[in-house]
Formats: C-alpha cells, structure tokens, sequence
C-alpha cells in the first residue's frame, strides 16, 4: 500500500495541535463581583493622609488552566458611577468631568494575563486600563492569599488579591494635583468557589 505523503503530513500537524486544543478546553470560568469581592483606590492627600475609596458595582471574570495557573486571564468592567468614598462632597466630585466623567464614560476596564512570572504566592498580572476612553498599559501584582474547604459551604474557597499604581493624570484626571496624589493605587480582592 502507497501511503500519500500530503496525508500523513496533515495528521502529523493535526496531532501536534492536540495539546493546545486541550489546553483551551482545560481552562475554568470563574465570575465575580461585588458580592465576593471588594475594588479599592487608594490616594494620599497633601503628601500626608491617605483615603480608601471603592467600587460598589464591578463584574469580572478569570479563566485559569489548574495546570498552568500563571497563564490566567482576567477582565473586569466597573461602573464608575457606582463609586463611593467617605468625605463629603467626594462623590460628586469623582463622578463629576474633571475625574470619570461618568455621564460620558460609564464604565471602566481591565483585561490582562498572568505574565507567567513568580509563583501563585506572587504573581504578575498586565494588560490594559481603560479609564475615561483611554487605555494605557497596567501592571499588577497578585498573590494567592488563602486556599481552604469552608465547612459551612462544603466546598473548596480560594481567595485572591492583586494591586498596582496608576497615575491619573494619564487618563485626563487632572484636577486637584496639589491636593491629591497624581499616583493612585488600585487594588482587588476576591473570594472564589473552585
């Protein structure tokens, strides 16, 4: 019997993409929002104090392989209307033009990928920030802080956290600059059912 060179070619090839086929079929969904989870900001004031803000309104999503889990990739949309900060006025005054514009640009973005750097200890994440219609490169760290059963769930809880600086002046936030740090710190942490 002739075998057909061409043929055994294809099959060669269409077995040797078998393992990326199955590493994308590996891959776990995971949702979160407010509800397991917390999104912070973090400016200082006058070079002294410092005030913690949040979001009370995200969605996000991971898909991690649980046998490559520095190939993660994560997305989140945040509303920015939804933000909430404890001074007076302050919420007004972030909603307003001069900071999200929330009439004009609603909501707010992340989507990135584990760098595959570091271990689940600490690990890198970077992608792209959306804020106000502009995107600019971000970096965070990541860390997996706790991994148990939870007796009253009967299931396995995992809990992440990740953080990183951005500066706000990148994405139009100008106003403020002698008052409020220009470099803001975002972080996030998530409780999951795995």
């Amino acid at each position: 019997m002739v075998q057909n060179p061409m043929r055994r070619t294809l099959v060669a090839g269409a077995l040797g993409t078998l393992p990326f086929i199955r590493t994308a079929v590996a891959r776990t969904r995971y949702v979160f929002d407010q509800n397991v989870g917390r999104l912070e900001f973090i400016a200082r004031h006058l070079g002294v104090l410092s005030s913690t803000g949040h979001f009370e309104d995200f969605a996000g999503e991971l898909l991690i392989d649980p046998d490559r889990p520095l190939t993660t990739h994560v997305e989140v949309t945040v509303k920015t209307a939804a933000v909430v900060l404890a001074y007076p006025g302050a919420v007004d005054l972030l909603r307003s033009p001069a900071f999200f514009d929330v009439e004009k640009y609603p909501e707010a973005t992340f989507d990135g990928a584990a760098t595959g750097e570091g271990t689940l200890a600490r690990f890198f994440l970077a992608g792209n920030l959306t804020i106000r219609g502009v995107t600019r490169p971000h970096r965070m760290e990541a860390r997996l802080i706790d991994r148990k059963v939870d007796p009253a769930l009967g299931r396995e809880v995992a809990t992440f956290s990740a953080a990183g600086d951005m500066k706000r002046s990148e994405f139009g936030m100008t106003s403020d600059q002698t008052a409020i740090s220009d470099t803001i710190r975002l972080a996030v942490r998530v409780r999951l059912l795995v």
